[in-house]
């Protein structure tokens, strides 16, 4: 009678502990924003969770459960809160547009299935800085702003590694739930997600540079 719970691991249940949250922190937007972004962050933590476990015990459901997750708690979420904290129509667009960049990012991820690396900016680590921005009390238009790179980046072609390094997860995992209780925590946080947004550049410049000196060859011989 209840066949689809057969295929449920132990890895969905955090997945659907991330869409949980994600739907808590939508009903506290309109209530508290810093508790709608505290919800946002336990949703990460959820996420971090459902994705290490699945690398040892595989889900049938698991990919697109995962997405679906996603799309509600680092997609529909922040885009509540940046409706939240700021006014005018250019800010529900800008909101739009974060929220569909980030069902983009999320359904190419399941058409690539590329194993080592993201295409575009992960949505989560999107959320993620978005959630940071209000909760530190950011302006409107600084959080809007970075919104629209942050949508740009999500369906751009730059390429993101997935971080295996249980070290650097160990301690971003640590910083994150220090923001509970350490209000100055999420300025670590933030440092920490932006530099991820950044890390492919230094690559995309060498690659860069290294075209331009072989067009120079070229244009040598001929």
């Amino acid at each position: 009678m209840f066949g689809a719970l057969n295929d449920i691991r132990v890895a969905d249940i955090f997945t659907a502990l991330n869409a949980l949250f994600g739907f808590l922190g939508i009903y506290f937007v309109f209530f508290d924003i810093r508790y709608s972004a505290l919800f946002l962050f336990v949703s990460v933590i959820m996420d971090g969770v459902d994705g290490a476990i699945a690398r040892i015990e595989l889900s049938l459901l698991g990919e697109d459960l995962d997405s679906l997750a996603d799309i509600i708690s680092f997609g529909v979420l922040p885009s509540m809160m940046l409706i939240k904290v700021s006014s005018g129509g250019i800010y529900y667009s800008i909101a739009g547009l974060f929220l569909i960049c980030g069902m983009i990012r999320l359904a190419r991820f399941n058409v690539l299935k590329i194993k080592d690396e993201f295409v575009g900016f992960p949505i989560t680590s999107s959320g993620l800085v978005l959630a940071l921005l209000i909760y530190l009390g950011f302006e409107a238009w600084v959080v809007g702003s970075v919104a629209v790179v942050l949508s740009i980046f999500m369906i751009s072609n730059l390429r993101y590694p997935k971080v295996r390094d249980k070290l650097l997860l160990i301690f971003a995992g640590i910083v994150l739930v220090s923001v509970f209780f350490v209000y100055e925590s999420a300025y670590i946080m933030l440092g920490l997600t932006i530099l991820y947004l950044l890390s492919p550049f230094p690559i995309e410049v060498r690659k860069w540079l290294e075209r331009r000196k072989g067009r120079k060859l070229v244009s040598r011989l001929e």
